[in-house]
C-alpha cells in the first residue's frame, strides 16, 4: 500500500517512475483517553508518525522525487529546503532513487533530524536566520528557486507555491481518512507552518465531498494564517517567528493566502496555541494514549482542545487530529518530557523487587 493507490486523484507520473518506501496507508485510531476527557465522543488520530521516515512529509517526497525522475531522465538532482522532516524525507527518497540531494536547512533544525538526513547521504547547508526571520526566509526561497532554474532542476519545498506536484501526494491524506471513516468526517484539525499541509487536506476533502471543515492550527509564535483566518482577513501575514516548535517555524506567508481561502470555503477556522500547551499535549499524548509524537505532531490536537474549550465543535462530531511526526525526531523535547524522571541502578533483584512494591 502507498500513496499511489490514489494516483487517479492527483497528478501522477508514469508508473515506471514512481518511487515508494511504503508511505501512506497510516492508521486512524480512536482516542481512548484524551477524547473522553475533553468531552469528545468521536476523536480520532491519523498517525503520520509511522511513515517510513517518521512524518507525513514522505507523501510529499514520494510524489516530488517521482516527478523529478520523470522530468529529468538525465542527471537528476534533488535541490530542496527544510526545517527537518521534509529534508529527511527528500534525503531518503533521493537515496532510494539513486540521485544526489542537496538541502538548505533552517537555522534551528533539531540535530536528530540533521543526523537522519546525513544518514541518507544528503549534503546539508544551514543558513543563519532562515525560518525565523521573514525577510531572510523569503529571500532564501526566491534565490533557491532561481538557482534551481540555473541548474535545470526544480526546487523541492513542501509548499504548493513551489512544488505543487509533490504536494499532490499529501492530498491523499483526505482520501485515506475518508475511506477509514465511512460515516463521514465533520472536522479535521491540521497544524501549519507555511500552510501546505492544511491546504492539501482542504483541497483533498473539497474534491471528495465538500462537507468536512478543515481547521488551521498554529503556534502563537508563528501566527501567519490562523488569526487572519479567524478574523476573516483576506490575506495571511508575515511574522517574526518566536515559537520553539520545530517544523512550524515558517515566518513568511508561503501558501498562507490560498490556505485561508480553502479553510474558509470548507467551513473551518483558525486556532493558535502556546508552546507550553503543545508540550503539555506531547507529554499527555505519550502517557495517556501511548503514542510518541514530536511537538509539531500534536499541535493539531492542542487546537482541537482549544475548539472544545471555546464551544465551537459539537462533542458528538467526528473529529480527526493529524499526528504528523515522530517523537524520536526532537531530542530536546524528550529531555523536557522526562526532566523529573530517573532510572535507578540496583545491585540485586531483591532491591528491584523492593522498588516494584513501592510503586504498586
Amino acid at each position: 500500500m502507498s500513496i499511489w493507490n490514489y494516483s487517479d486523484h492527483f497528478a501522477s507520473p508514469p508508473e515506471s517512475y514512481r518511487i515508494t518506501l511504503g508511505e501512506g496507508d497510516t492508521p486512524l485510531i480512536r482516542s481512548r483517553s484524551i477524547g473522553p476527557s475533553l468531552g469528545l465522543n468521536h476523536l480520532y488520530f491519523k498517525l503520520e508518525n509511522v511513515n517510513p521516515t517518521g512524518s507525513f512529509k514522505d507523501r510529499f517526497a514520494a510524489s516530488a522525487i517521482s516527478h523529478l525522475l520523470a522530468e529529468q531522465s538525465e542527471a537528476p538532482l534533488c535541490l530542496g529546503t527544510s526545517s527537518g522532516n521534509t529534508g529527511a524525507a527528500l534525503a531518503a527518497y533521493s537515496a532510494a532513487a539513486g540521485i544526489p540531494c542537496i538541502l538548505a536547512i533552517v537555522d534551528t533544525a533539531p540535530q536528530a533530524k540533521l543526523f537522519q538526513m546525513l544518514a541518507y547521504g544528503a549534503k546539508l547547508i544551514r543558513i543563519r536566520n532562515f525560518g525565523t526571520d521573514p525577510k531572510c526566509t523569503q529571500e532564501t526561497l526566491e534565490k533557491l528557486n532561481a538557482l534551481s532554474n540555473k541548474l535545470g532542476t526544480t526546487v523541492q519545498v513542501s509548499a504548493f507555491s513551489f512544488s505543487p506536484l509533490g504536494m499532490g501526494g499529501v492530498q491523499t491524506l483526505a482520501n485515506e481518512i475518508s475511506a477509514q471513516l465511512s460515516k463521514g468526517v465533520d472536522h479535521v484539525f491540521t497544524q501549519a507552518g507555511g500552510g501546505g499541509l492544511t491546504l492539501a487536506v482542504a483541497r483533498g476533502f473539497a474534491s471528495l465531498d465538500g462537507k468536512t471543515a478543515v481547521h488551521c492550527v498554529q503556534p502563537e509564535g508563528n501566527d501567519t494564517i490562523a488569526t487572519p483566518l479567524r478574523e476573516r482577513a483576506e490575506r495571511a501575514k508575515d511574522c517574526q517567528c518566536t515559537t520553539q516548535v520545530s517544523g512550524l517555524q515558517v515566518a513568511s506567508v508561503v501558501d498562507g493566502n490560498k490556505t485561508l481561502a480553502a479553510c474558509r470555503n470548507s467551513g473551518g477556522t483558525g486556532y493558535t496555541v502556546s508552546d507550553d500547551e503543545v508540550y503539555h499535549f506531547q507529554q499527555r499524548f505519550a502517557a495517556d494514549e501511548g503514542i510518541f509524537a514530536e511537538p509539531a505532531g500534536v499541535v493539531a490536537l492542542a487546537g482541537a482542545a482549544k475548539a472544545i474549550e471555546k464551544g465551537e465543535v459539537d462533542p458528538d462530531a467526528r473529529i480527526v487530529s493529524l499526528i504528523t511526526g515522530s517523537g524520536f525526531k526532537d531530542a530536546p523535547s524528550i529531555d523536557r518530557m522526562i526532566a523529573n524522571r530517573n532510572v535507578p541502578l540496583v545491585d540485586s533483584f531483591e532491591e528491584f523487587e523492593s522498588v516494584v512494591r513501592d510503586e504498586i
